[in-house]
């Protein structure tokens, strides 16, 4: 829409609290609206957000003038709304939830009908997507409301709207929505459902948008998808408040009819569904507050709910709540579709049974190979000497020409880690890559005298007599690196209270840890809850930083990675933030970092592996537009695989992803390598800053995110006061910490005696002959022969 007066037609407000995995899609959406600079405004309400969302937004206010931020103490959604709407001064206003996304261009259709039509608000129809759905799907509960475009509604000529709830899929005069003195409920949750029925009744009309209005990102462990008594409270408070206001005014008995259908259809579904994971506190309470909500919904109402929502509902109504308790005690709502979707896990279970009650059987009758040594890194997804196992696995290759080495592959994988034995291996032909979890893997597992790992082996079942090794075979857990977030039974968030005892059965696998320092090891132990021997060596991957090469590779290194040979390198190595990995929220300012330090130094990114980055973003693009600069060295490099994970795509973004992922290309390597010809090192909590602080190398740690971190993931120490070298919170900060690196006498003289503290406490036994004293003390080789 182009209006040449420039009149603020529109007011984003966009409560923000902890999102910033998913905070600049959001906004990017808004920015695709077709409208022009002044006429919409974005106010971000920043709600006391500790993962460094504030600074994304920072970043956006900087660049677009649109986007203003109102900061307050957190208050919880209601509260960060209303600020919002106090602060709105557009002739129109919506709200936007911070982890969702608004389809291109419908802000400015939404627009036009309403300033045809001079209706108070405009609806149009959710979508939602999630983590298990690749494209969005319109909410099903609603869906029938969205068949066709309508102008001039009311809400007694069409009370099924009432089942529309939300409140972000509409724009509203903001005088209608200032006017009928509607606020959200501070302190509650499910506010829209307390408050978006009381507007469809007070508005004079309406208008019906039949197309895609908004993208709804079901997001795990959310307020409204997780369990607690509280949500149960409040969405019964929301339904009854609602209740009273139609009681109050007065409703014809359609109107009735249909609230008590939304009442029922949606919101006690949920609370059917939750009811048997509740205490028995919270049953009682739902079974008398359900009883009490019913009571003026019509039978005629209830039946039109699917079963069997209907029959619990009626239950509820007009019986006890004994009765209600063991209606929902053994729901039978399991359908046809669930149904199909276990035949693939039934498959799995039928396979593993075969494997370990005939095939295991099997070979535990045959003896042990006692020259075989398998090895298996990052759950088989590497072989690189920037990890243990594959470093033990070439020390071995290289001194005992009578021993064979298997190396465990993903099937994704083996191609490519089949590559690089053939050519990192000095004799490839004593190493057999094996796919895991094929024949030939539970072969070796269960035959061969060594077991090499990092994480944990592919086991199958998890029952105790099928975890254990057999007599006879020696576990080494090599380890992946040194603990900073808390780990195994330390941490709800590593392993849950369903995961504890298979957890526990693979961890008493273990005879040997291999550990850098006694903290280490006896942190280790613990959370583990293991008591193993202890092999004193430190970690085989950091063996070539304690002790690098003394040819100077670095040119060849440069030349291999498409590094620029002039400038200085900086490397941006940081960890994954969510459970399962997601989209890494880039909270550094990478243009303005361009800007300061472009034509000294080239910035190298390396994504971790387990975050699943979505390129239609701002700042990926920027990271991809930098990277795919026509000059010779770019400012930014990609390292690793940025991927697009589908699953976050909605599916009117789905081109513009698939577009974005050519930009960037894989590029395999080891991390030492990067470490090894980087200037200066910008990681976080990330355990590569123990092998790098072996370089005496200048390090900064960008941690703006820290009191999120610790609080969800949990660290044994804080990252900020062990630091062995800088700390930065703000891009600003960074550019001034890597200024300083330039300097080396003055960097050394400010940060060496925090290196050499970090040192003691972490990297005591850590001398860069690892591999070699491993095998020494394991009897596999002898290198004082």
């Amino acid at each position: 829409m182009n209006s040449p007066e420039k009149q603020l037609l529109l007011s984003v407000v966009v409560p923000v609290y902890n999102v910033a995995q998913y905070l600049d899609q959001c906004l990017a959406s808004v920015f695709q609206q077709g409208m022009s600079a002044g006429e919409f405004e974005v106010i971000v309400v920043d709600d006391g957000s500790t993962d460094g969302s504030a600074l994304i937004a920072e970043k956006w206010a900087g660049r677009q003038p649109e986007v203003q931020i109102v900061s307050r103490t957190n208050g919880g959604l209601s509260a960060a709304r209303n600020t919002g709407l106090d602060a709105a001064k557009g002739q129109y206003l919506t709200f936007l939830d911070s982890d969702d996304i608004v389809p291109d261009g419908v802000y400015a259709r939404m627009l036009e009908v309403l300033s045809q039509s001079g209706s108070d608000f405009i609806t149009a129809a959710p979508y939602r997507f999630s983590a298990r759905n690749r494209h969005a799907k319109p909410f099903v509960r609603s869906e029938d409301l969205f068949q066709e475009s309508r102008r001039g509604l009311t809400l007694d000529e069409h009370p099924e709207y009432l089942r529309d709830f939300t409140a972000w899929n509409k724009i509203y005069r903001r005088d209608f929505f200032v006017g009928s003195g509607v606020r959200f409920p501070e302190g509650r949750i499910f506010e829209d459902v307390a408050t978006t029925p009381i507007l469809y009744d007070k508005a004079s009309a309406f208008d019906v948008l039949a197309e895609a209005g908004y993208f709804w990102r079901r997001t795990p462990g959310s307020i409204t998808q997780s369990l607690s008594p509280t949500k149960a409270h409040d969405r019964l408070w929301a339904l009854a408040h609602i209740q009273g206001h139609f009681a109050a005014r007065g409703s014809s008995t359609r109107l009735n009819e249909e609230l008590g259908f939304a009442i029922v259809d949606y919101n006690l579904r949920r609370i059917f569904f939750e009811y048997p994971k509740h205490d028995a506190e919270t049953q009682r309470y739902i079974a008398e507050e359900v009883h009490k909500i019913l009571g003026p919904v019509s039978d005629e109402a209830i039946a039109r709910v699917p079963s069997p929502i209907a029959e619990w509902a009626m239950v509820a109504k007009h019986d006890d709540a004994a009765a209600l308790e063991q209606a929902l005690q053994a729901p039978t709502h399991r359908g046809p579709q669930r149904r199909a979707r276990r035949w693939p896990a039934m498959k799995r279970s039928i396979r593993n049974a075969l494997v370990y009650l005939v095939l295991r059987p099997a070979l535990l009758w045959l003896p042990v190979m006692k020259k075989t040594a398998v090895f298996s890194s990052y759950w088989g997804k590497s072989f690189s000497p920037s990890f243990g196992p594959p470093a033990i696995c070439l020390e071995l290759n290289r001194q005992n020409p009578r021993f064979r080495s298997v190396v465990f592959a993903t099937g994704a994988e083996q191609e490519r880690i089949q590559a690089e034995v053939s050519r990192l291996a000095e004799h490839p032909h004593r190493i057999r890559v094996v796919r895991n979890t094929s024949l030939a893997y539970y072969c070796y597992l269960w035959r061969a005298k060594y077991l090499f790992n990092d994480v944990n082996f592919q086991l199958g079942f998890r029952t105790n007599q099928c975890t254990q090794k057999r007599r006879g075979q020696v576990e080494v857990q090599v380890t992946h690196g040194i603990p900073i977030k808390k780990m195994g039974l330390d941490s709800e968030f590593a392993v849950s209270a369903k995961g504890r005892a298979a957890f526990l059965a693979r961890a008493s696998r273990y005879d040997y840890l291999v550990s850098t320092s006694p903290f280490v090891a006896e942190t280790f132990m613990k959370s583990h809850a293991v008591n193993v021997r202890v092999l004193a060596t430190g970690l085989p991957q950091h063996d070539a930083l304690v002790t690098p090469s003394q040819r100077d590779q670095s040119a060849a290194i440069r030349q291999r990675y498409g590094l620029d040979p002039e400038k200085r390198i900086v490397l941006y190595a940081p960890t994954f933030r969510n459970k399962k990995g997601s989209r890494f929220p880039c909270l550094l300012d990478v243009r303005e970092m361009q800007r300061q330090l472009g034509d000294e130094y080239q910035f190298v990114m390396k994504v971790h592996p387990f975050n699943h980055t979505q390129m239609a973003l701002i700042d990926f693009q920027e990271l991809t537009d930098f990277a795919s600069d026509p000059v010779s060295s770019p400012f930014v490099k990609l390292m690793g695989e940025v991927r697009v994970n589908p699953a976050y795509i909605p599916a009117t973004l789905e081109s513009e992803a698939s577009r974005s992922r050519a930009t960037v290309r894989k590029i395999g390597g080891s991390i030492n390598e990067l470490l090894s010809v980087s200037d200066v090192v910008v990681s976080d909590y990330s355990s590569l800053m123990f092998g790098y602080t072996h370089l005496r190398k200048p390090l900064v740690l960008f941690t703006p995110d820290i009191e999120h971190y610790n609080a969800t993931r949990g660290s044994y120490f804080n990252v900020d006061e062990v630091a062995p070298g800088a700390v930065a919170k703000t891009t600003e900060e960074l550019i001034e910490a890597i200024r300083l690196s330039s300097d080396l006498e003055s960097w050394h003289n400010r940060y060496e005696p925090k290196r050499q503290e970090f040192v003691e406490r972490f990297l005591l036994w850590e001398q860069g002959e690892a591999s070699r004293k491993i095998l020494e003390q394991l009897g596999l080789a002898n290198f004082a022969a």
